[in-house]
């Protein structure tokens, strides 16, 4: 999963301090973008990010007065527009960066923001990028042929998988308790919520359609 190059995007949903400063840790050297009050986590960590995106409307006024006055690097965005300060940071990421990309502060009490950033995972496909959404507790993906995990590198005890957009057909996962041979997923359905690895390694395949894969820690 890891590539030499990484980008952390920082937006503004829940975004624990500490769990940030440990994937920070952990992807020593990575390309960090502030996405709006993603900032406000650089500035409390004095984390000076790459890269500052958004329209600014929720960041703190102090923030704003002491971090975006004379800094480079800096996109302000129009408060009207079709796309989230994710979204575009996203974008941002696609221009200026290369490799895995961590979307952090992408989960939280807005679900109509958690189901946003979960559906533009998928622009990593026409990309060729690999998109995370990352909390605490979860890593979620999108797939649309095939992925691998293994049990010493897994992110938490559960996974589970879910249609997206529609029918997944031709599931498949073996390595786990509960496997799936060539199932058509349907998309209202809770078949493929918590599994559990119990081999070396998991593989999740689907052979026409798109999956969110989540890993879970409760």
């Amino acid at each position: 999963m890891k590539n030499e190059e990484v980008t952390l995007i920082l937006a503004g949903g829940n975004l624990s301090l500490p769990f940030l400063e440990n994937v920070i840790k952990e992807h020593a050297g990575a390309t960090i973008i502030a996405a709006d009050r993603g900032l406000e986590a650089c500035m409390k960590l004095q984390i000076e990010p790459n890269y500052v995106i958004g329209d600014f409307d929720s960041l703190d006024e102090q923030v704003k007065d002491a971090f975006l006055a004379d800094r480079r690097n800096v996109t302000k965005l129009n408060p009207i527009k079709d796309d989230t300060d994710s979204e575009a940071a996203l974008h941002l990421a696609f221009e200026k960066t290369k490799g895995d990309i961590f979307l952090l502060g992408g989960t939280g009490t807005r679900l109509d923001h958690v189901l946003g950033n979960i559906a533009i995972l998928g622009q990593g496909f026409v990309q060729d990028r690999h998109i995370f959404l990352l909390d605490e507790h979860n890593r979620i993906r999108l797939i649309q042929k095939e992925c691998r995990i293994k049990k010493e590198e897994q992110y938490g005890k559960y996974v589970s998988v879910v249609s997206f957009c529609g029918v997944a057909r031709g599931v498949s996962e073996s390595g786990v308790f509960y496997p799936l041979d060539h199932v058509d997923l349907q998309p209202f359905t809770s078949l493929g919520i918590s599994n559990e690895i119990v081999d070396e390694e998991a593989v999740i395949t689907v052979e026409d359609g798109t999956l969110i894969v989540i890993e879970s820690k409760d």
